[in-house]
């Protein structure tokens, strides 16, 4: 198997993974600064508020739209098995 191949196949997963990712994490880090910030105005010194809120906040976006997200992955993924004894010679 060419190396050009590989680094491609390597590439693609990352930027996949990337893209499956990213909206979970921005909007748990933006709830997150914004439980921080009604906390430090209210002076509540609850440790948990925020993790409990961010869980449920990244299982709607996964619940949500995680079909969406995830289908450029199992299209690479399928792809490469499907390409797999090609690039095994």
């Amino acid at each position: 198997m060419p190396d050009s191949v590989l680094v491609n196949y390597l590439y693609e997963t990352l930027y996949n993974v990337a893209i499956f990712s990213l909206p979970p994490l921005v909007l748990a880090t933006a709830v997150a600064f914004l439980i921080g910030l009604f906390q430090a105005v209210t002076q509540i010194q609850e440790q948990t508020l925020p993790q409990t809120v961010k869980i449920f906040v990244i299982g709607f976006v996964v619940l949500s739209f995680g079909a969406s997200l995830a289908s450029p992955l199992f299209t690479m993924s399928d792809r490469i098995f499907s390409t797999f004894p090609q690039l095994v010679r």
